[in-house]
This record gives C-alpha cells, structure tokens and sequence, in this order.
C-alpha cells in the first residue's frame, strides 16, 4: 500500500497503451523499463496473440498488467513474463516453495497440454488484473472445465516438470523446451495431413 500523504498518478489511457507498444516492440529492455516504472496501481495494456490461452484469453485480447513489486505468485494467477525475447501471458500452476526451485514458477496456457519451462521471478513482468469485456475491465476467469483425458495428461506432464523442478531447474528447462518443439512439429504435421486430406469443391455439371 503506498504510504499515508504519497499520491500515485495513473497514466492516461494514451499513455498506458504506448507503454504497452515499447514493450513489445523492443522485449530485449522489457525488464529493465518495468522495473523503472513498478509503483503501486500501475499498470500498462497489451492485447494478445496465439490461442494458447484458449477462451479465456482468446487472439486479440485486451489485458491488463499490473507494475507492481511482489514477492510471490501462488497457482491459478495468469502472469506477464519474458521469455526467449517475448512477453508470455499464461497461467501458474505451481510456484517452487524449497531446494533448487524456490524462486522459480511453472506456468502453462489454459489450452495446452505441456507446462512451460521453469520461470525465474526474475523474469516476471507482473500480473494480469483485468481483460476488456463488453465494454469494461474485468478480472481474468479461471481455468476452464476440460475432459477427464485432458485433465489426466496436464496432471501427469505438471506431475513429472514440478518434481524434476526440485532437482534441476535448468535440466527441466531443457527438457520442457525439447517437449514444446515436438509438439509443435506434431501439430504442424496434423495440419498438413488435413489440408491434403481435405476434400476439394464438387465439379460443376
């Protein structure tokens, strides 16, 4: 909370929305103009891209994120951190509490099925506060209702990251990078496979 007698300015929206654009323009100093700017109750807007929030957080999403200093996240918040030079928005599913994992997060988009590699605190730009629904700010939902066989395969693949978490974050890194880009190539195979598969239009009579 600020102190009794301080005032804390929250930007107009122009100036939230080109904060939001250097940010993503340039992610290499992201950290470092965050880190400038973190005061309590503010905040810049970005908008989303890539589904692999799913409906929660669909392509073309307004969010918002919060500047502020915080000593920890707990499971089910939806964070801002860069990572491989980009700004990723998913969600929390563990924090490291002890050993080699304490200060690290593993997080993973509502839609997909493997966790993300380890996050350094370090690395987090801050949470998501609000997505823009119908005219207004609202905060981000919770994790939607899946089938029991996707329920079982993210509990297996969170299972095995956080215990190899506790043993070596950056083995986990490697290992969890490696199982990203296999189930790139298999989704971008599938896709090719449809489109050949696909039937083409009826011949005219």
């Amino acid at each position: 909370m600020p102190r009794k007698g301080t005032m804390v300015a929250t930007p107009p929206p122009e100036i939230l929305d080109a904060i939001g654009r250097l940010l993503r323009a340039d992610p290499a100093r992201t950290l470092a103009v965050a880190q400038s700017l973190r005061a309590p109750g503010r905040s810049f807007e970005s908008t989303v891209t890539g589904m692999s929030m799913g409906s929660v957080l669909g392509s073309g999403s307004r969010i918002r994120i919060a500047l502020v200093h915080r000593d920890r996240y707990e499971a089910g918040e939806v964070v801002a951190y860069l990572a491989d030079g980009q700004v990723i928005v998913h969600r929390v599913v563990h924090r490291g509490r002890a050993a080699a994992a304490r200060g690290y997060l593993i997080t993973q988009g509502d839609a997909t099925l493997v966790p993300d590699p380890p996050v350094d605190h370090g690395r987090i730009l801050g949470p998501v506060t609000g997505v823009w629904r119908a005219g207004g700010w609202v905060p981000p939902s919770g994790p939607p209702r899946r089938p029991l066989r996707a329920k079982l395969a993210r509990a297996l693949s969170l299972a095995t990251a956080v215990g190899a978490l506790y043993v070596s974050p950056r083995a986990t890194a490697r290992a969890l990078t490696a199982l990203h880009r296999t189930a790139g190539a298999l989704r971008a195979a599938r896709a090719r496979s449809g489109r050949r598969r696909a039937p083409g239009p009826p011949e005219s009579l």
